[in-house]
């Protein structure tokens, strides 16, 4: 009976596993990073987690390698993007995403609902308009996301990203030089925005005083669309210059030099090595570095990761089958395991001692992984079935094609 409600049939389902490893690791760093949440006053952090990448980060690049190829083997093949083609690519996207973050937003505003009708206490729901706003992902479009539902500040990057990103290539497409090739208008959209985020970025940051703080530009739409785009790079690497994404010095090299990169960049944004900094007197420049190149440190450290995982296809084996099975549930996991799990349930029992704490710990880790799969199967599997049956399918990068198809 349990295995057959929380089995998810991995063996069947085609999947690369190196990009399942990725993702597996991106959501178990998120979900790690709340867990502590549960440690109440005896959470006291550790050396290990200041070099802990940023595993939502890691979810940009990813989601950018995989719906770029889409985008780009979509554009080679039909050789032309226009708006039928842009409606099945957000088609596909929306039936991917909004069905289960519809359904967690409209349960947390119930529960929040009964919570206050049972203790006859206001609501802490956001005023009307700020909780409209979560419906249409502007909910951190111009500013950090409010209180209520906070980790959807990526989810709706990641959204906006969807939208921005055809359109552009459309436009591109439509008023290219006659000269250009299909490849330097693809080229041409990875530029536009990323060079557009980052000028955006700086212009913003040279008009803040330094004592501003960071600005919250992490979690600003606006100042964030670049997130996805160096994933979209990774996926422009591989469909026009094949020979160099499968050479050794892509797979072996460029994956151990961003693996540094990746693990050096976020200690240098870690708590252990601010108090370094105000005593070097470097402090205001660390800040002017979180507000402008930190982010494109870090995506494009964690770009140059995708050329080896891309080449692992499969493995076998219990734990390679329990890596598939997180990757697979990893977004229901990001839905669930912060506002309706750890703030409804988990921080509801009183943190009395060190043990408490990991026992609410451990429960955290059961509850999350037993409701995401459950989620996953009985709900968004179907809405993806669904997706399936009124969508066209479209071409994906990490299929294997031929050298003729490459570039057709």
């Amino acid at each position: 009976m349990r295995n057959g409600l929380f089995s998810l049939n991995i063996a069947s389902q085609k999947r690369v596993f190196g990009l399942d490893v990725l993702r597996a690791a991106a959501i178990l760093i998120v979900v790690d990073a709340h867990s502590g949440v549960a440690l109440g006053s005896f959470h006291r952090g550790g050396l290990l987690h200041q070099f802990m990448p940023d595993g939502v980060e890691l979810f940009f690049v990813l989601s950018g390698f995989l719906i770029g190829g889409i985008l780009i083997r979509t554009y080679e093949q039909e050789n032309r993007m226009n708006g039928s083609l842009i409606l099945n690519f957000w088609t596909r996207r929306w039936f991917r995403t909004l069905p289960n973050y519809y359904f967690v937003l409209i349960l947390l505003i119930v529960l929040n609902l009964l919570r206050a009708w049972q203790s006859g206490l206001p609501n802490t729901l956001p005023v009307k308009r700020n909780l409209a706003s979560y419906f249409v992902f502007l909910q951190n479009f111009v500013h950090y996301v409010p209180d209520f539902f906070p980790e959807t500040w990526s989810l709706a990057i990641e959204e906006w990203s969807y939208i921005t990103i055809p359109l552009l290539l459309l436009l591109w497409d439509k008023f290219r030089p006659a000269s250009w090739s299909r490849q330097n208008v693809v080229l041409a959209v990875i530029l536009t925005v990323i060079l557009g985020t980052n000028l955006l970025r700086l212009v913003l940051a040279l008009q803040h005083p330094i004592n501003d703080g960071e600005l919250g530009f992490r979690g600003i739409v606006l100042t964030r669309l670049d997130a996805i785009a160096y994933g979209i790079l990774a996926a422009y690497t591989k469909q026009y210059y094949p020979a160099f994404w499968n050479s050794p010095l892509a797979r072996q090299n460029a994956f151990w030099f961003g693996l540094t990169m990746t693990i050096l960049t976020a200690f240098t944004a870690s708590v252990l090595v601010l108090a370094t900094y105000v005593d070097a007197g470097i402090f205001s420049e660390y800040v002017f570095y979180k507000r402008t190149l930190y982010f494109s440190v870090i995506g494009l450290s964690m770009m140059l990761l995708i050329p080896r995982m891309d080449a692992w296809r499969t493995a076998s084996g219990l734990i390679p089958r329990a890596i598939t099975h997180i990757s697979l549930i990893s977004y229901s996991l990001y839905l669930l395991n912060l506002s309706p799990i750890m703030v409804l349930l988990i921080e509801q029992i009183p943190t009395i001692s060190l043990a408490v704490g990991y026992a609410k710990v451990a429960l955290f880790w059961v509850v999350c992984i037993g409701l995401s799969t459950l989620l996953y199967k009985y709900y968004e599997l179907p809405m993806t079935t669904l997706r399936d049956r009124l969508s066209k399918r479209e071409p994906h990068l990490t299929e294997t094609v031929s050298s003729n198809d490459r570039l057709q």
